[in-house]
């Protein structure tokens, strides 16, 4: 299941888990079976999250495998819904046809 407003980076393996709303997933993380990351998560780039594992709400997570790194800052929670919905505004924009493959 994956909740509102989450943006999932290119190459990311989801695998029977839980993502919250307003996460942001970095480009090819791992998140295998039974993974519940609460929301407002930031999981980095190339990240592994064992199987069974819980991302608590507020936190930068990092590593293979996945470990809390920080507690996130304002700004960077700010960002979440910004980032999702920049991607839906593209693919809005695609579908009416004002913006052509190569420029999303």
């Amino acid at each position: 299941m994956i909740g509102n407003l989450v943006t999932i980076g290119h190459r990311v393996i989801l695998h029977g888990c839980t993502v919250g709303d307003e996460c942001l997933i970095g480009m090819g993380a791992i998140v295998m079976d039974k993974v519940i990351i609460e929301p407002r998560v930031l999981l980095g780039a190339g990240s592994l999250v064992p199987e069974g594992r819980v991302l608590q709400s507020g936190y930068l997570y990092l590593g293979s495998p996945a470990r809390r790194m920080r507690a996130l800052t304002a700004q960077e929670l700010a960002h979440f819904p910004y980032s999702a919905q920049h991607y839906i505004r593209l693919k809005n924009n695609y579908m009416a046809g004002s913006l052509g493959a190569d420029q999303v």
